[in-house]
């Protein structure tokens, strides 16, 4: 019996270890036959990334939203096991997290270790490990 029958990885796709984040996510995805999701959130507030706020310009948010959608797209063909859907936001990171992760009833969310610049005492993981209602996997 598999212990989860859907997974939500939340990944940057800049991040030096997005690769190795997808790669373990499949793995675990591959081993519980279970669906497959991956997330990233532009940080920001409410639902508007920091970036729109300093540029306030529609036309460089949709260049980055389209930068944003091939990195994970591409990201996503790395895995070992199929993705069924890549989501992206933008706003608060921990906020879009919980809510996708109760949209697609996720079993597990799998995240790297985040330090956001604007969280001086927690990360985004540890924030999204005490409030999503699921198993939170923090990987290295």
């Amino acid at each position: 019996m598999a212990l989860y029958q859907t997974i939500l990885l939340s990944v940057n796709p800049d991040d030096i270890d997005a690769h190795k984040l997808m790669i373990k996510a499949g793995v675990v995805a591959e081993q519980n036959n279970a669906e497959l999701h991956i997330v990233f959130v532009e940080p920001g507030v409410g639902n508007v990334s920091y970036m729109d706020v300093e540029l306030g310009l529609e036309e460089s948010h949709n260049d980055l939203e389209l930068k944003r959608m091939n990195q994970l797209s591409e990201l996503s063909k790395q895995s070992p096991y199929p993705v069924r859907a890549v989501h992206i936001a933008d706003g608060g990171v921990t906020n879009h997290v919980i809510e996708l992760a109760e949209k697609i009833k996720a079993n597990l969310v799998m995240t790297g270790y985040h330090k956001n610049r604007f969280h001086w005492c927690n990360d985004i993981s540890h924030d999204v490990a005490q409030e999503v209602k699921c198993d939170v996997m923090i990987l290295q």
